[in-house]
């Protein structure tokens, strides 16, 4: 009979080899098996029985940890943040630039006109305490408080 082993690569793919060999099977984080019955079916009816197969499938690993640094903003930040705001935007500038922070921006209620906090996502956690530490917003008093997240992404867009 047809057997079938599963490798899994700590990459972006799950690596399933088809053969004459004792059948491995492996199901992802959610107990989803990684193949179909179906598409199993039809990918071996595509070749002999005797010929070695093989099928990549991309996933998303756990590996892709982010740190969510969030700020919370004074109530009139529009009108305090003008001395600092340069020297702010230019330590996040520099930090995308060596890829330590992904994104950032201001945060608050939908349609808000004044922002409440701010949200980054940094590469790891080292760059967010650092931005924490050398932003003018926090030692300006524009930022009154702050926490950082790990986060975990499991699915995202490709």
């Amino acid at each position: 009979p047809l057997q079938v082993s599963t490798v899994s690569i700590p990459t972006n793919y799950h690596h399933i080899y088809l053969s004459n060999k004792l059948i491995n099977t492996e199901t992802t984080m959610f107990g989803l098996s990684s193949i179909s019955r179906s598409s199993l079916l039809a990918f071996l009816a595509q070749k002999g029985p005797n010929t070695t197969r093989s099928f990549t499938r991309a996933t998303h690993p756990l590996a892709a940890t982010n740190y969510l640094l969030h700020y919370d903003y004074i109530p009139d930040v529009l009108e305090k943040r003008g001395p600092y705001r340069e020297g702010h935007l230019a330590l996040a500038k520099k930090l995308i630039a060596e890829d330590k922070c992904l994104s950032g921006g201001p945060t608050g209620e939908p349609n808000m006109e004044v922002p409440t906090g701010a949200l980054f996502v940094f590469t790891d956690l080292e760059s967010a305490e650092l931005f924490v530490k050398e932003d003018p917003y926090v030692e300006g008093g524009i930022v009154t408080g702050h926490t950082i997240e790990e986060w975990n992404v499991v699915v995202q867009k490709e």
